[in-house]
């Protein structure tokens, strides 16, 4: 199969900057020569603090619609062209437990970029067939407490499931989902509640985990797969040919004042 290149940013907290994924777009234009086959999102497009204007289910809207406009721009806003999973700020008020949007309407929001996938008798996990790549979307935020992060044995069970399919087998399997499954980072931070078990299931058989949340980045190995993080400031590069992977990241150019 054809060389397959992926983009991924996360945490874009459009609340505090509307132009950051023009931005983004821009600079996937710009440097990527033979172009971006597919963008993805981990999540958090909005902050939701009470200090900042887009915390409300209103306020989601209007950015949700903003991340849309930008990406039909520039093309992208299609099934095929990109990808988004749900971080805790989109689910949740920032420092509050109660659930203020649901995993289920976030992806309704985007319901377009989810038309080729393969949905397991529920929202999450999913996957899409983007040439000789799997792409499995994963809710970590729905489940969350606070800042943390959880999957549940449920969807766990579902995404080993997914890693099973022979469809799935036959390509590079990569996973993406908000929250960190490192464990230096749920020692600091309290990341991903059940990465343990997390891990342990897609151990050898999934290739590459894309998230973020963290607002670090970085290329790490843990049980055996690549954990990639990402942030909205430099966007994570990935070329796959015969399943073979090389990632590099590029700080993102700024157009707009």
């Amino acid at each position: 199969m054809k060389q397959v290149c992926l983009a991924a940013v996360s945490d874009l907290h459009l609340d505090q900057d509307k132009n950051r994924l023009r931005d983004i777009l821009w600079s996937c234009e710009e440097y990527v020569e033979s172009g971006v086959d597919h963008l993805i999102l981990t999540g958090d497009f909005v902050s939701r603090t009470p200090l900042r204007s887009g915390f409300t289910k209103k306020g989601c809207r209007v950015l949700f619609a903003k991340i849309k406009q930008d990406m039909k721009e520039y093309g992208l806003y299609n099934s095929l062209a990109a990808s988004v999973v749900p971080g805790n700020h989109d689910l949740r008020l920032l420092g509050m437990l109660t659930q203020q949007m649901s995993a289920a309407e976030f992806l309704r929001h985007f319901k377009k970029l989810h038309e080729s996938a393969i949905f397991m008798e529920s929202p999450y996990p999913w996957v899409k067939f983007i040439g000789s790549v799997a792409l499995i979307g994963i809710d970590s935020a729905s489940k969350a407490s606070g800042a943390g992060g959880r999957i549940g044995d449920a969807q766990i069970q579902k995404i080993s499931d997914v890693l099973d399919r022979a469809d799935v087998k036959k390509r590079f399997p990569i996973l993406i989902l908000h929250h960190s499954p490192l464990t230096q980072a749920q020692k600091r931070l309290r990341r991903l509640n059940d990465s343990e078990r997390f891990l342990k299931a897609v151990s050898g058989r999934a290739r590459v985990i894309i998230c973020g949340h963290t607002h670090t980045y970085g290329i790490y190995r843990e049980c055996g797969v690549q954990v990639i993080q990402c942030t909205s400031d430099l966007i994570a590069l990935l070329r796959i040919k015969n399943k073979e992977l090389h990632v590099r990241f590029l700080a993102a150019r700024y157009e707009y004042s």
